[in-house]
């Protein structure tokens, strides 16, 4: 088994929370370095600095248009990023996760290990909030920023509009109510008795 230590940052939050886990740190990263912005009411991320060096933050810049992202679909597009599952790629490689999901049924060596690994990562958390290793390992409650860490605990705002769309009218209009105008249309001029 290979020592943990040696594991970047983005393979220990595979380990501890998966690929969202993953996109999740690249986020909190590349706001904490002031290279995207975060609306705190609609949960809106947008892109300040585009140019990366890092392969997991570009995927997360790169799952953000120009006109912003809701903070959900970023952290879905990146967790399906290729650079996501090169870090899989990496930790299967290197025997830190299981060969299938049917493994889980039957605990292989493997997944004994990367349960093991997991407790270790947890028991050797830095005690700085602003590490990121906290965030790889905890997750949201390792956002050492309260008014971050709100955000990404809290569900975003129902952004889904109903349509708002008028009836049509077909031109000879046919098949529509017109107000009944009763005797009005049939009425004489008054007369001048």
């Amino acid at each position: 088994m290979p020592e943990d230590d040696d594991l970047n940052v983005y393979q220990i939050a595979y380990v501890s929370g998966g690929p969202a886990r993953v996109a999740m740190v690249a986020l909190v990263g590349l706001y904490e370095d002031g290279q995207v912005k975060i609306a705190r009411a609609r949960h809106r991320v947008t892109v300040l600095v585009r140019d990366q060096n890092d392969p997991v933050r570009a995927a997360v810049v790169a799952s953000i248009p120009d006109a912003g992202r809701t903070l959900g679909p970023v952290l879905a597009a990146a967790a399906g990023s290729g650079a996501v599952a090169e870090v899989r790629r990496t930790l299967r490689d290197r025997g830190l996760l299981p060969g299938s999901r049917i493994t889980r049924l039957w605990p292989s060596p493997r997944f004994r290990s990367a349960r093991r690994l997991r407790g270790r990562l947890v028991a050797g958390l830095p005690a700085e909030p602003d590490d990121p290793r906290r965030v790889a390992t905890m997750g949201s409650a390792g956002i050492g920023d309260p008014v971050l860490r709100k955000i990404f605990e809290t569900p975003g705002p129902d952004l889904s509009v109903p349509s708002v769309r008028p009836p049509s009218v077909p031109p000879d209009n046919s098949g529509h109510n017109t107000p009944d105008r009763g005797d009005l249309s049939r009425s004489d001029p008054p007369s001048g008795s």
